[in-house]
């Protein structure tokens, strides 16, 4: 790299770096930082980037490294975009942890496909959580209303904690279910803050975490993460056929990737025990074929 190309991109990199620092200072007057983060020079030099003061006076032109633009993206709390427009500004190529666009349409479309050929219970979700699909035996399984207002409105959390759908209160009937219940959900938040730890600062992630607080859930968004692997089969209450009557049966999910991401996915529930398998195949699900 030429010294005028080098003095360039040193200028381009600094100056996005300062516009981000000085835009979360200025949103600093409106609300108290949690972290209580000040967002100054020195702030970012002592957390970030120790030699940040040597590239503001010229002492240094070298553009850090691509680790170092990414830490520096972290304090100062990037979206995607912007932490993406940060390492393309030094050169780097940006992180792309998700589809969007025709690749998302695409993906979307042939996960949707194949969710509908399924014989079990399946859904298409994205990485926002948003559910785009559910197939004929998830209906009857989880007694979810066939109702055209719910199609591209419907997200996980809404499944898991709207009183209008049965999935919670037919999860929770005694206290071992609620517990497994509990764990489920406790599992299930840790595993998406693991997977996108770094879109916390985006619209989407902050969306969806005040739709878990609309349903009164903050405690499950503050357990710590003790790792350890979880059981991943649940329990709820099912309708029998023959009698109507409902018996508790035990199923387990698993997650088919599409479009070469995480995301979207399609979740498939599998029976577990001898009342699931004569449930599912009531709903015409080929049990003998299930990985149980």
């Amino acid at each position: 790299m030429d010294i005028d190309t080098e003095n360039s991109r040193h200028r381009i990199v600094m100056g996005e770096i300062e516009a981000l620092r000085i835009k979360r200072q200025q949103k600093l007057v409106d609300r108290p930082q949690p972290s209580l983060k000040r967002f100054t020079q020195q702030e970012l030099n002592d957390e970030a980037f120790p030699s940040y003061k040597n590239l503001l006076v010229g002492r240094t032109r070298r553009i850090p490294a691509r680790q170092t633009i990414i830490n520096i993206a972290e304090y100062l709390e990037c979206t995607s975009d912007e932490r993406n427009d940060l390492l393309l500004a030094a050169g780097f190529l940006p992180i792309q942890t998700e589809l969007y666009g025709r690749s998302l349409e695409r993906a979307l479309e042939w996960a949707q496909q194949t969710m509908r050929s399924i014989p079990f219970p399946a859904m298409v979700v994205t990485h926002t959580q948003d559910i785009k699909g559910l197939n004929e035996p998830f209906h009857q399984l989880f007694e979810i209303p066939l109702d055209r207002s719910y199609d591209g409105l419907m997200n996980r959390v809404d499944l898991h904690f709207n009183s209008g759908f049965p999935i919670r209160s037919r999860s929770t009937f005694d206290k071992a279910s609620f517990k497994q219940w509990e764990e489920h959900i406790i599992n299930g938040i840790q595993a998406f803050k693991s997977e996108h730890m770094l879109s916390r600062y985006d619209a989407w992630y902050q969306k969806l975490l005040d739709r878990v607080q609309k349903y009164n859930a903050c405690e499950y968004l503050s357990v710590p993460d003790v790792g350890g692997n979880v059981d991943q089969i649940q329990t709820i209450l099912a309708r029998m056929e023959s009698s109507g009557d409902l018996i508790p049966l035990r199923y387990r999910q698993v997650s088919i990737s599409a479009g070469g991401r995480l995301y979207p996915q399609i979740e498939v529930f599998l029976p577990v025990d001898s009342a699931a398998r004569t449930v599912f195949e009531n709903l015409g699900c080929p049990v003998d074929c299930a990985f149980v």
